[in-house]
């Protein structure tokens, strides 16, 4: 059974800090290699479209007080170039602030992985720096144009080198013929190790723009698949009309059999 913690947001470090030890996550965090946090910073717009860069320090904090792994912050956007939105969005004085090494996975040097199993992409090409990292994905909870909600799996689009998926923006190329599809293979070649969802403000309605509504929730889990049919749900969404969700079920995660423990 998944763990899902659900925890009434305060601020993002007494929240978080919160929310991760429900879940035990500081026994867990690796004590070597290197940890990558990775926030939505699709564009250089200020939360909710984005994650805020006090949720991605407090990540960082408890990450740097329970490990002795390295710590970067990684993201590779969806519209214009990642330093300009890191610069725009606090991400540049934060990584000052602490000495953390800034990714950008649009412009990094990749593999190519196969994956005869894959709904669509049975090709992937993946940073290098990717491949062996344990990955924390740390959304904003959203409603999103082409998957419905847009949470922890389908964030982990910014992993995509943008050199090679764009056309009319960065990412493009995998919102076709299917975006549901893509989110479930790029999980499969590389999924979240662990996911930090920021659901103080929502964004109903639309990923880029919509109405922000105050749902007031710090969600943490192992589990994306959990994490993510929480999510929609607290969206207003049935999850069982969300293609990418009955998909992943029981392959990446479980949409049913999950405990909530709150705080």
């Amino acid at each position: 059974m998944s763990i899902v913690a659900q925890v009434k947001f305060d601020n993002y470090k007494n929240s978080i800090s919160k929310a991760l030890d429900l879940i035990g996550a500081g026994e867990k965090l690796p004590q070597d290699g290197l940890i990558i946090i990775k926030p939505n910073l699709t564009i250089a717009s200020p939360p909710p479209v984005t994650t805020d860069v006090k949720a991605a320090e407090a990540v960082y904090q408890y990450c740097k007080a329970h490990s002795k792994a390295k710590i970067a912050i990684g993201e590779g956007c969806g519209s214009g170039t990642t330093a300009n939105v890191y610069a725009a969005l606090g991400y540049i004085e934060l990584a000052k602030k602490y000495d953390i090494e800034l990714l950008d996975f649009n412009d990094a040097d990749s593999i190519v992985l196969e994956n005869k199993n894959a709904f669509q992409l049975k090709r992937f090409h993946m940073p290098k720096i990717v491949q062996n990292a344990y990955i924390i994905s740390l959304p904003v909870l959203k409603d999103h144009s082409f998957t419905e909600t847009t949470i922890a799996m389908k964030n982990m689009f910014g992993i995509a080198p943008g050199k090679f998926y764009s056309g009319g923006w960065n990412k493009s190329q995998l919102h076709s013929p299917s975006t549901d599809k893509s989110v479930v293979d790029i999980c499969m070649y590389k999924k979240p190790d662990l996911s930090i969802v920021d659901a103080s403000t929502a964004l109903s309605g639309m990923h880029l723009s919509g109405r922000a509504v105050n749902i007031g929730l710090i969600l943490a889990s192992f589990d994306p698949v959990a994490v993510d049919t929480i999510g929609s749900e607290l969206l207003g969404h049935d999850p069982n009309d969300l293609p990418f969700l009955t998909l992943a079920n029981n392959l990446l995660g479980t949409m049913t059999d999950y405990e909530i423990v709150e705080g």
